[in-house]
């Protein structure tokens, strides 16, 4: 099964639900990445989608080696672009740093200059797997800073900055959705992932605080727990754990009986990008075929 295949399999939606929406994504550069399946998803909705990375290509991690994006000829956030439109709506990348205050400024003022306003942000953006996965005393702190610098001073400048945005638009205007990437990582520690665990688990107690500071607002915001999901990641831990450097998560098997897929995680973030999802707020959405439960 090819590439595109694979990525499309199982993926129907319902369409209409976000029609003139507009929402920005961010982290959304890689083949096979999590940013992708949620762009297209939104897309096929009826929303125009901004998409944003660090840079064109996206960030690789460490010991990935798989030459699928260029026998593809994937071109990162133009190809992105190329498929959000192919579903009629308008779209546009930006490059940006969400760690750098300025940068998630600029992008999001970006956004609302081409595209009109932003409805619906989804924070995908994450970094990439480094020195951090390690045992905790073995971590080095700038490693551990730019886990945390990305995963959660992104999320929050990135948050605070549509935030404003959303606050400010005019009485009457339909109130907005904010959705963060945590992961199951936030909510159970794991061996070698402690910088990444503090990092998710940071992302839900920001989801908590901002969900009841702007409920009277009509704002959602809630988080995204994905487990092990096919993606550029999971082939890095993979190949980390065949060299014997990785004792965390086991990869394939869930009690569902699959690894998950980009688009499992994507129809969860279409869930409560939903106008009718209104009393949905503060919560944290596992996406992990039951590898764990609380």
């Amino acid at each position: 099964m090819d590439s595109k295949k694979r990525f499309e399999k199982g993926r129907r939606l319902s369409t209409g639900i976000l029609d003139g929406r507009i929402a920005l994504v961010t982290g959304c550069a890689r083949m096979n990445g999590l940013g992708r399946a949620i762009a297209r998803a939104l897309a096929e909705a009826g929303a125009d989608v901004a998409v944003t990375d660090i840079a064109t290509g996206g960030a690789k991690n460490a010991l990935e080696k798989s030459t699928v994006e260029a026998d593809a000829g994937w071109q990162g956030l133009a190809s992105v672009v190329r498929e959000v439109q192919g579903f009629g709506r308008r779209s546009i990348a930006l490059l940006g740093d969400v760690g750098d205050e300025a940068d998630a400024g600029r992008m999001v003022r970006e956004a609302i200059d081409q595209l009109g306003r932003i409805d619906i942000l989804v924070n995908n953006a994450g970094a990439p797997h480094g020195a951090d996965r390690n045992w905790s005393w073995e971590i080095p702190a700038e490693a551990f800073d730019t886990v945390m610098r990305i995963n959660t001073r992104g999320t929050f400048l990135m948050s605070t900055a549509v935030t404003r945005h959303l606050l400010l638009r005019e009485s009457g205007t339909r109130g907005g959705r904010i959705i963060n990437m945590s992961s199951s990582s936030g909510q159970r520690g794991l061996q070698q992932r402690a910088a990444y665990c503090a990092s998710k688990f940071a992302i839900i107690g920001l989801t908590e605080t901002m969900a009841l500071e702007l409920a009277s607002k009509g704002i959602t915001v809630n988080a995204v727990c994905p487990g092990p999901i096919a993606t550029a990641r999971n082939e890095s831990t993979r190949a980390r754990s065949e060299a014997g450097q990785d004792k965390g998560l086991k990869l394939d098997m869930t009690p569902v009986g699959r690894i998950g897929r980009p688009m499992d995680v994507a129809r969860a973030v279409l869930w409560l990008a939903d106008p009718a999802a209104d009393f949905i707020t503060g919560q944290s959405i596992a996406v992990n075929g039951g590898t764990h439960m609380r």
